[in-house]
């Protein structure tokens, strides 16, 4: 299959299926009393033909996004109606 890479150059990559998953969820407190939640969902995954790293591991490409969800304190949010 044919993807860009990082540098938007056309490269072969193989589509490398999951074996197994887990995605869970990293969460921050802020300093206003707000919590977010935050996980990486990998879409897919591309691993490049006939390109290493500097180390000799196979290089790969993801598809991914980030969900993000906040817990907002109630003092923080707009009054409704206002």
């Amino acid at each position: 299959m044919q993807i860009k890479d990082q540098d938007g150059v056309v490269v072969e990559g193989d589509v490398i299926g999951v074996a197994e998953s887990s995605e869970p969820w990293s969460e921050y407190t802020l300093n206003d009393g707000t919590i977010l939640k935050v996980k990486f969902v990998l879409g897919a995954v591309f691993r490049l033909k006939g390109k290493w790293t500097d180390d000799g591991d196979p290089m790969y490409i993801t598809k991914s996004q980030s969900v993000v969800m906040a817990i907002v304190p109630d003092k923080l949010k707009k009054a409704s109606g206002a």
